[in-house]
């Protein structure tokens, strides 16, 4: 339910597609598979205009020309259950907000993860994704981060009664440094905990019960976020 806020996969609000890191459209893509080792190629060839919200809705911003974005990755798996990933992404974007607007700048992404053992497997399950990024998400209301870095923890340890515990962390810390009017202030930071119990029906079904323990650090302490929260729910895949 809460969590993938922190690696810059689905930035600017969105599902990724726009910069190519989530789900890229109009994209071409190459994979190579030579035995353990995984390699990829992507180029986005779109050009899309995006409009940001803030908090309360209004309209802060557009994010102009997406384009020329290519992304590059590895992922290699060890015998000794270790999954290892690094990944390349990068567009050319340009942001205008509240009046001003920046030139066609870099947008970059560079991250790498760890993982333990297969999700869904019996006992534990480990992954730690690291990214640092330039120009590739805004703040809480809606300022560009050109400087950022995000850490997201996700730890599961499923039982033979086939109850799974689940701990996380999400950390999205804006590094920003400008005297730009469309750039961030570097005080944002995005932190919440989370934990997590589910019951697995079977492999494809399970109910969940979850919950986010906030600590973030806002742009303008007169700006709300999402705060602590808890939700169930359920889930079925195919």
């Amino acid at each position: 339910m809460f969590g993938a806020e922190a690696s810059g996969t689905y930035n600017f609000g969105t599902d990724g597609g726009f910069s190519g890191s989530g789900r890229a459209e109009q994209a071409l893509q190459y994979k190579l598979n030579l035995g353990d080792l995984s390699l990829g190629a992507q180029y986005l060839a779109s050009e899309d205009e995006l409009h940001t919200t803030g908090e309360n809705g209004e309209d802060l911003s557009a994010v102009l020309n997406f384009n020329n974005s290519y992304g590059i990755s590895a992922l290699y798996q060890t015998p000794f259950d270790i999954g290892l990933g690094l990944a390349y992404n990068k567009a050319k974007i340009k942001l205008s907000a509240n009046g001003a607007s920046t030139d066609e700048v870099d947008d970059e992404l560079i991250s790498a993860h760890i993982t333990y053992r297969p999700y869904g497997s019996l006992g534990l399950h480990v992954a730690l994704v690291y990214t640092d990024m330039k120009n590739h998400d805004v703040d809480d209301v809606g300022k560009f981060m050109n400087k950022s870095t995000g850490i997201e923890l996700f730890s599961a340890y499923r039982f033979d009664n086939d109850i799974s515990v689940i701990v996380g962390y999400n950390s999205l810390k804006d590094n920003s440094s400008s005297n730009n009017p469309v750039a961030s202030d570097g005080l944002f930071h995005k932190k919440y905990y989370i934990l997590s119990a589910k019951y697995h029906w079977d492999e494809d079904f399970h109910l969940y019960i979850e919950s986010k323990i906030d600590d973030s650090t806002l742009h303008d302490d007169t700006t709300s976020l999402a705060e602590d929260a808890t939700g169930i729910g359920m889930m079925f895949t195919f």
